[in-house]
């Protein structure tokens, strides 16, 4: 912050009830997390982050930047023998105690399963680096310089029970170079993701806001 006013104002903006809540999960360094919470200080991001979540503690250095930036975050990881969905029931009825809005994946490396989705359906959104449906699932940069499209980018999207096939809600298109390696696509394309993912929340929850009695 330049100023104690510009702090006061944004301080103003996200304080407890006047927003609503996102809960964002992460599984690593939380890049797009970093650039969503910037925003919600910034104030251009109108939501209250209420809590942060890594499934992962190694290399999860997200938790580390979320605590940092004044943000309550958590460890919540899957038992070594919990099943997939008994670990989504687990995650789903902490996140309820938070009463989110919209649930948020951003870099968050698991499948959901039906308990989160049912728990909050139509309320979880992802960000993928390709334009889906092209090259979905992991490592989609690779996928888009092996195939050779001249063009690739980023989405954002519902998530449904399949992997990156939720409903569309924004693409952000990247160039692909003729010397691009995949390090360097995918650099470019996180940068378009740090862009597009905070307004594409914005705009849902402003749809979400309509139609909420």
């Amino acid at each position: 912050m330049n100023s104690l006013k510009d702090f006061l104002l944004s301080w103003y903006r996200r304080r407890p009830g006047k927003a609503p809540r996102i809960v964002i999960l992460i599984s690593g360094r939380g890049s797009n997390m970093r650039a969503l919470l910037e925003k919600i200080r910034e104030g251009r991001l109108r939501a209250e982050c209420s809590l942060v979540i890594s499934d992962r503690e190694a290399g999860a250095g997200g938790l580390a930047v979320a605590r940092a930036m004044g943000f309550k975050a958590e460890l919540i990881q899957k038992r070594k023998e919990e099943s997939r969905e008994a670990f989504d029931r687990r995650l789903a009825e902490r996140i309820k105690k938070e009463n989110p809005t919209l649930v948020v994946c951003a870099g968050y490396l698991r499948i959901l399963s039906e308990p989160m989705l049912a728990a909050f359906p139509q309320r979880i959104v992802n960000i993928h680096p390709s334009l889906l449906p092209a090259f979905p699932g992991l490592r989609a940069q690779k996928q888009a310089l092996d195939y050779g499209v001249k063009v690739t980018g980023c989405t954002i999207h519902l998530v449904d029970a399949g992997v990156d096939t939720g409903k569309i809600l924004a693409q952000g298109v990247v160039p692909v170079l003729a010397k691009d390696t995949e390090e360097t696509l995918s650099r470019r394309i996180l940068k378009a993701e740090h862009d597009l993912y905070w307004r594409t929340v914005q705009k849902y929850l402003e749809r979400i806001a309509q139609k909420t009695p």
